[in-house]
Order: structure tokens, then sequence, then C-alpha cells
């Protein structure tokens, strides 16, 4: 009898054994074994969402901050996101980014020009980015900064099979006391503030559009 319960305990221990091992297995498959790299993104304009100290002007210099700030107007003076309420944002009072970054002339000519069209293609949801290309320069003798941009508009909602329609043209920008690009428009405190209520981090630099031109290809 004892003999008989040895041998019955000795197969539920193998039995036990092996199915924990293919418990194991099942839980961790090295043959399928999956690695996680971390990324962080950046969820919003406000400082409070940013991760990592910001860099100073001196490691980034002043040719990149006056070329990201370029940048940063070509991108707000075309772009649309199906939501006509961001239209609203962007042409209301005095927090409008265009308006800061630009003499009221090219805010004026911006509105009248260019912001029907943006209402209209939110308003049908579509939605367009921006990009600038090529180096951004000051040619000889003259006064406004050569950019070229391509617009990429996607005009129907949802269909994810009709590719966009890219159009490619050039922006000449005409900049007030370009040697002052880069630096703070107040002091340190006052811009932290400002951060901190959601500012868009670019209006508080010194930036200032005086006239707008455009070519094309």
């Amino acid at each position: 009898m004892k003999r008989l319960i040895g041998y019955i305990i000795g197969l539920v221990t193998i039995f036990a054994v092996f199915a924990m091992i293919y418990i194991a297995g099942a839980i961790y498959d090295t043959g399928n074994k999956v690695t996680v790299e971390p990324y962080f993104f950046r969820t919003g304009l406000s400082a409070v969402n940013q991760t990592g100290m910001p860099r100073n002007l001196a490691e980034v210099g002043e040719r990149r901050m006056r070329d990201w700030l370029i940048q940063k107007f070509v991108m707000e003076y075309f772009y649309v996101i199906p939501d006509v309420e961001n239209v609203a944002r962007r042409t209301r009072g005095n927090t409008a980014n265009i308006r800061i970054m630009s003499a009221a002339n090219v805010a004026r000519a911006w509105e009248q020009n260019v912001v029907p069209e943006i209402r209209e293609l939110a308003s049908n949801g579509a939605r367009r980015t921006v990009r600038v290309f090529n180096e951004i320069f000051k040619p000889e003798n003259s006064n406004y900064w050569h950019v070229d941009y391509e617009l990429k508009t996607w005009y129907k909602p949802n269909d994810m099979g009709t590719p966009p329609t890219v159009t490619r043209g050039t922006m000449y920008i005409k900049i007030e006391d370009a040697g002052t690009i880069g630096r703070l428009k107040s002091d340190i405190d006052a811009v932290q503030r400002a951060l901190k209520m959601g500012i868009d981090p670019a209006v508080v630099f010194v930036f200032r559009v005086s006239d707008v031109m455009f070519g094309g290809e």
C-alpha cells in the first residue's frame, strides 16, 4: 500500500513539474522575446509638460535659433487642422502668434489673404502640414530672407487612400532688428511665468517680421 501511495505521489510530482515548465515557457517565450525601448514625447507647449532642462542660446547658436523662429513663423502662416476653433484662436486678440511675430501690415495681409482659405479648409475637415526645406539664407545686398516651403494638404478627411496635394513656394521675409533675434523679450522670471501660462515659447523671443513677399515654382 505504501509503495502504491509513493508511486502515485511520484507520478503527480512529475506531472506538476512538467506543468510548471509549460506555464513558465508560455509566460516567457525566449524565441519571441520583445525588447521595449522607452521614449519621451513632448506632450504640449506648456513648460510644465516639457522633459529635461532647456538648452541655452550659447548651446543652440544664433543661426539655429533664427532658423527655428523663421520655420515657426512659416508654419503658423500656413498650417491647417480640421478644427474651426483653432482658426479662431489664431486670429483672436493679441495672443495670436502671427500678430505677435509680425508687424501690423503683415498680420493684416495674412488675415485678408490666407485666413479665409485656412478657415474653409478647416471647416471641410482638411489638414495641411508645412515643411521648410533647403537652407534659409539672405542674398547679398538684400534685406529679405529666402525661405523655401512645402505644403501637404489632405482635402478628404478620414481617407488615407488619397495622397495629399503637394505645393511648393518661396517666402521672402524681412525681419526687424535681425541682430537681436533669439534674445528674450523680458527677464527670465517674466518668461517663466509666460511659459507656465501655456504661452507659445516662440513668442518670448525677439522676432518680428516687417514684410513678406512670395515667389513660387
